[in-house]
């Protein structure tokens, strides 16, 4: 019997045992949905993870931040003056793999606009900090190179000051705002970023802050050149190791070989991100894994059960010249056509499931449809239907001819 006889005949037995291969089928079926909707839910999750690991400047990005002095150094710290815009400077000039040098000094200065008062999170910072946290202006402008140099009193607001300190019809581009009692002018308001994950918005960290020229913070709000941070973002990732040897090297020289700094990078959070999806992904196709187990047993089940009433038939069929190989390729392609029939039911049943999700969950929690779940699932649904048809295909295949007929 050919391939197609095969899986008439399969369908014929569904057919004829209904209830029977409903329940198969059934079982089939939740083990690929169980299967792609999981892996789903983990494409969801990690997308939310791998979106917030490029906010935050992707694994190109290099932070150079103050730390407290080893021991053995304490005697001679002061000979180090920790992060300074010297630091800057000799970066750019030693360091050419490093695109883009951004100088961060962090400060909290009281806010002031009309009856709104309270301390705020403000960053002095240059245009690089925008291109490398990948920081977006809604209305108004950036920061430019006058503003810069003459230590401009001007400030651009995340979405979250915004809506702190002026009114919702209220338009902030052109009015001032007092920091520590100084009035600096808005000349821009970032874009509201949201990427939720249940009720929590992990980009919130990018709207609940404002910007001020690093140098204007440095003169007139810190009154002090020390940076908070030095971050740098290489220019291509395969020099990120010699960028960070690099790096060090000009913060030991600057800093006199007191080692009062840390340089660290996206790549620890990236590594950890890609071991725990890895488990996640293993956890997952292990949960659906038994899932097509229990149906696969299904499968043999039904296949075993069928021989039992299909005796006399197999016994007829090798009286005329079948063989045990045509007996056997019979009963393999019956319990394939029961997972085939299983698996694309659990697809369709899957991604039906999936869109209803992203319907009514939030899209930070909402499952993602995957293509490769998709197959994958459908794949191992076939699987399971050949393993556990070849233990019932070789039963049949073993039957001797003159006792199948004899049969009742």
């Amino acid at each position: 019997m050919n391939l197609f006889g095969g899986i008439f005949n399969g369908l014929g037995e569904l057919w004829a045992h209904k209830l029977r291969s409903a329940l198969t089928i059934c079982c089939v079926l939740l083990g690929v949905a169980s299967m792609v909707v999981t892996t789903g839910f983990m494409d969801g999750l990690f997308a939310v993870w791998g979106q917030s690991l490029e906010e935050a400047g992707g694994p190109e990005k290099i932070t150079g931040q103050p730390v407290s002095v080893q021991e053995r150094q304490e005697p001679f710290a002061q000979l180090s003056r920790g992060f300074r815009f010297d630091d800057v400077r000799l970066i750019r000039r030693l360091v050419p793999e490093a695109r883009y040098i951004a100088p961060e000094i962090e400060g909290n200065p009281r806010f002031s606009h009309g009856r709104q008062r309270g301390f705020y999170r403000t960053q002095g910072v240059t245009n690089d900090t925008f291109i490398i946290n990948r920081y977006e202006v809604a209305d108004g402008r950036l920061f430019n190179d006058l503003d810069l140099l003459d230590r401009a009193s001007v400030i651009i607001l995340g979405s979250e000051a915004r809506k702190r300190f002026f009114d919702v019809n209220e338009d902030p581009i052109g009015q001032f705002i007092d920091l520590d009692n100084k009035p600096f002018r808005v000349i821009g308001v970032m874009r509201a970023y949201e990427r939720f994950y249940g009720k929590y918005n992990v980009l919130n960290w990018k709207n609940e802050i404002a910007f001020i020229p690093v140098t204007t913070m440095a003169a007139k709000v810190q009154r002090s050149d020390r940076l908070s941070y030095l971050n740098v973002k290489a220019g291509d990732i395969a020099l990120l190791p010699d960028t960070i040897d690099a790096l060090e090297n000009v913060f030991r020289h600057q800093h006199r070989g007191i080692v009062d700094f840390k340089v660290k990078t996206n790549e620890q959070a990236l590594a950890s991100y890609t071991q725990t999806k890895s488990a996640f992904v293993i956890g997952g196709g292990a949960i659906a894994g038994v899932s097509l187990l229990v149906s696969g047993i299904g499968i043999m089940n039904l296949m075993l059960a069928s021989i039992n009433e299909r005796v006399r038939e197999i016994g007829i069929r090798k009286a005329l010249g079948a063989t045990p190989g045509n007996i056997f390729s019979q009963f393999v392609t019956e319990a394939v056509t029961l997972s085939l029939v299983g698996g694309v039911f659990g697809v369709l049943t899957a991604c039906a499931l999936i869109k209803a999700l992203q319907a009514v969950l939030p899209p930070g929690n909402a499952p993602l449809l995957s293509l490769t779940a998709v197959v994958v699932g459908f794949c191992f649904s076939v699987v399971a239907g050949v393993v556990a048809g070849v233990y019932p295909a070789i039963q049949a295949a073993k039957l001797d001819p003159i006792e199948a007929l004899r049969y009742e």
